[in-house]
């Protein structure tokens, strides 16, 4: 079972580190190396990403057919030819397509890693394997930050192409080491899944309704920070630049230590602390127009930080939770409902932090507080219906 786990954890690194390096790249590489317009390569990724979440409950139902190892594997490979692809799209219309089969890939997997994780490890240790992923993402994503500083000086678009190639290698490597895994015996016991069994359990989609506050949360943090700072600031963009690579440090250096410290205490507590922590840093920023630039600098820098403690908190808290919580024999299916609360705040939050934002910074950032503090009494009713999942002490059997 160790072997196994770190397999699993090697696989899933390495395509965490590819993953999180292209998300940087990706208008880059469309308008740099491919030719595409700033407004059309956006537009299309951003349709393609949509059009892939819809695939989600599909990739849950297969998943219970299948089990995970063998969707993490399809999930790997489907990306490996959706990234030699890119090299060879140069209209909207096509980038649409490979990355809504990009996207796909990414369904696959993100439905079937938190359930794989699960079996291969269980109980708080699902939190730690989670914890080394998120880490490595983290690392990837600031990796390529670092690397856009070089890459754009080459004027050939070989280096893009390059860049496409490797990442697709990654994907292919990842889903060699996952095919070692041993498949999963399926439990004689276990009750058929369904989708009712799933939609029925209050508890559970109560909690996947919570946790929308959580990816908004993450999903916000940085998305209209150099917008705020260039054009409501009028200040130079090394300040948004600087609090990001900042939080990318954090994450990755204390995602592992903060579980740690979690694992001693109930879920719960770890994702009411985040709420807590994202509501006060969004709080913050309430007052930057406010205040002379070196004290907003101070502000954004500060919120950075904590933004970033509060994403390891949550992040493979509450996605163990998850999975601890799947009605059994619907966990695929569980799993694609969960998905579906990261993967629409992601879709939606630049729009509709575009609209608050045209309202004003005070309002942005005091609406993004109050959802987080919303979080907690959520949370604190939950712990009564989902006990075992949240690490509660289970309630007392009357007599």
């Amino acid at each position: 079972m160790v072997r196994d786990r770190r397999l699993f954890l090697t696989a899933t690194l390495i395509d965490a580190l590819g993953s999180g390096l292209w998300v940087p790249f990706a208008l880059l590489f469309l308008v740099h190396g491919q030719g595409l317009g700033l407004v059309d390569a956006g537009t299309s990724l951003s349709t393609g990403a949509l059009l892939a979440l819809v695939t989600g409950p599909g990739a849950g139902v297969a998943m219970d057919r299948f089990g995970p190892r063998a969707l993490l594997v399809a999930g790997n490979l489907v990306r490996v030819g959706a990234f030699c692809a890119y090299p060879f799209v140069h209209s909207g219309w096509q980038v649409i397509v490979v990355s809504t089969v990009a996207g796909v890939g990414d369904r696959l997997f993100w439905t079937c890693n938190a359930p794989m994780a699960a079996q291969l490890a269980g109980g708080r240790d699902t939190d730690r394997v989670l914890a080394t992923q998120t880490a490595g993402r983290f690392a990837g994503a600031g990796v390529g930050a670092a690397a856009m500083a070089v890459l754009p000086t080459f004027t050939s678009p070989w280096a893009f192409h390059l860049l496409a190639y490797v990442n697709a290698a990654s994907f292919a490597v990842a889903a060699v080491l996952i095919r070692l895994l041993p498949r999963a015996e399926a439990r004689a016991d276990a009750p058929a899944g369904s989708w009712r069994a799933v939609l029925g359990d209050r508890p559970f989609t109560g909690f996947c309704i919570t946790h929308l506050a959580f990816t908004f949360a993450s999903a916000s943090k940085f998305a209209v920070l150099p917008i705020v700072v260039r054009d409501l600031l009028h200040g130079p963009q090394w300040i948004a630049g600087t609090a990001i690579t900042l939080g990318t440090v954090v994450v990755v250096t204390t995602q592992r230590p903060v579980v740690a410290v979690l694992a001693r205490r109930s879920r719960t507590a770890g994702l009411i602390g985040a709420a807590v922590l994202f509501a006060a840093c969004f709080a913050l920023l309430i007052p930057l127009e406010a205040v002379p630039l070196g004290v907003a600098t101070g502000l954004i820098l500060v919120a950075s930080a904590g933004f970033s403690v509060a994403e390891a908190m949550f992040g493979p808290t509450a996605t163990a939770a998850a999975a601890e919580a799947a009605p059994p024999g619907a966990e695929g299916r569980a799993s694609s409902i969960f998905q579906l609360s990261w993967g629409l705040p992601v879709a939606l939050a630049p729009g509709l932090l575009a609209l608050l934002l045209t309202a004003g910074n005070a309002l942005t950032w005091s609406v993004l507080a109050l959802t987080c503090a919303a979080a907690v009494p959520a949370l604190l009713a939950l712990r009564k219906r989902l006990p075992a999942a949240l690490r509660e002490p289970s309630p007392p059997v009357p007599a």
